[in-house]
């Protein structure tokens, strides 16, 4: 079983998927991270948040990048796509999060842990160039549910209070802003 490092990326104001998606996929291509498309690639759906569930879609190659992202727009929840950067061996995935089924209010970064151990540098540069393509209030991880800073993501109220009480390996606001 592989184990993931994943990083949390909270917007200052929640946004509208489609134009955010959009918006973001364009400028993650410009540093390289491209959607993976091929038939053994699939969309991952969340769950809404009154536990409704969607079966996952695969996709294909003939698919644009915007068909991609209005999958994932067409479902309440949201849901991950599977990316590809040359830095890293394995894709890194991106989890849509929203908490009321209708607005974007974050995402999650998602790197295979062999990938993060050797090239940790890599890493945090990659997380930090992201953090450039939005308006963030946070930037927090590793997130995922085998480190000691798990984030448990059903209550945005509650994962705000976890990050103010919490330190991170990732921590924006340890960052110099320059904005």
């Amino acid at each position: 079983m592989s184990s993931f490092d994943v990083t949390l990326f909270l917007l200052k104001e929640k946004q509208d998927p489609r134009s955010f998606m959009i918006d973001f996929n364009e400028k993650l291509k410009s540093i390289n991270v491209l959607l993976e498309k091929d038939e053994y690639e699939i969309v991952v759906f969340n769950d809404s948040r009154n536990g409704e569930e969607k079966e996952h879609i695969y996709l294909n190659e003939s698919m644009n990048d915007e068909q991609i992202i209005d999958l994932v727009c067409s479902w309440k929840g949201l849901g991950l796509l599977s990316y590809r950067h040359p830095d890293f061996s394995m894709p890194l995935s991106i989890n849509y999060l929203t908490w009321d089924d209708e607005y974007l209010y974050g995402f999650d970064v998602g790197f295979a842990s062999s990938d993060t151990i050797f090239k940790e540098e890599q890493h945090e540069k990659l997380m930090t160039k992201i953090s450039e393509f939005i308006d963030y209030g946070y930037v927090v991880g590793n997130v995922e549910n085998l480190s000691g800073t798990y984030i448990w993501l059903q209550n945005l109220d509650k994962v705000k209070e976890f990050i103010l009480n919490n330190s991170f390996k990732i921590d924006s606001r340890n960052w110099k802003k320059i904005r």
